[in-house]
């Protein structure tokens, strides 16, 4: 297989295509660990583990959604966060989009498999230019899949015209550490951004890229603590992954609200 993350990014549709290839050369990968493609696992005071059903009851908790809402699972992956949160609260409907036609072939699959069918729906779309009406969602989720965009201000724009009035964008996320860094740190990072086909921005970017779309930022944490990694090279064994032993990143965790308009 040719190793495309050793080659040098050119355009924005570059990127979308090396995404796109990279999603599926690996989802079939992913999937050996289950339908929630996340690589950190999310755990607070109130989990009572550390598998990914932990960290979808986190999020869900911590997402705040709730019976009756229509909710967007932006760069939704093959769906398992969404189709657990279809599942456990009643009257829930959910969106997913990702960019990976292959990823929404198989959450489409699953979906027709759940109990959840019928309030589940995922298609193959880019998130800066969604398939939906204005002020469709009451909620938009980011679980790992926002620091995928070059252009987080269209992004962000784009999610507020989805967005009922005071909806909500919940975030989750690898960041890169923002301040000065080491020559060795700035190699870690660009190769990083290579293998995963990911800009990887610092927090405070997507911060203010939120403010710029006209959200309140109501919280920006820093959530590596409640983090449990879940590194899975090894597993993988492709060319185009490889460990970081100290890559300057975070975990981070933003919750935004649409102003009335």
């Amino acid at each position: 297989m040719k190793n495309r993350a050793a080659e040098s990014p050119g355009s924005m549709q570059w990127w979308k295509e090396e995404q796109i290839r990279y999603w599926r050369e690996t989802t079939d990968h992913y999937l050996k660990f289950g339908t929630t493609i996340q690589a950190g696992i999310l755990c607070d005071e109130d989990s009572e583990g550390q598998s990914y059903d932990d960290n979808n009851r986190t999020i869900l908790k911590r997402s705040g959604l709730r019976d009756g809402q229509v909710v967007l699972d932006a760069g939704c992956g093959v769906c398992g966060p969404g189709l657990h949160a279809a599942m456990h609260v009643p009257g829930l409907e959910v969106h997913g989009v990702t960019l990976s036609p292959y990823q929404a072939e198989v959450a489409q699959k699953l979906i027709a498999d759940s109990p959840a069918a019928g309030r589940v729906h995922v298609q193959a779309a880019d998130y800066h230019e969604l398939p939906f009406p204005d002020r469709t969602f009451d909620c938009a989720l980011f679980l790992e899949s926002a620091g995928y965009s070059f252009r987080l201000e269209e992004l962000f724009a784009e999610i507020s015209r989805v967005l009922q009035d005071d909806g909500k964008v919940y975030i989750k996320d690898v960041f890169c550490r923002a301040g000065e860094m080491t020559v060795q740190e700035w190699k870690q990072i660009d190769a990083f951004r290579r293998i995963y086909a990911q800009p990887t921005p610092p927090m405070q970017d997507m911060s203010a890229a939120l403010a710029a779309a006209g959200f309140a930022v109501t919280s920006a944490l820093d959530i590596t603590p409640m983090i449990v990694p879940r590194p899975r090279e090894r597993e993988f064994g492709l060319p185009r992954f490889r460990p970081f032993p100290a890559p300057p990143i975070h975990w981070g965790e933003i919750v935004a609200i649409k102003a009335a308009t």
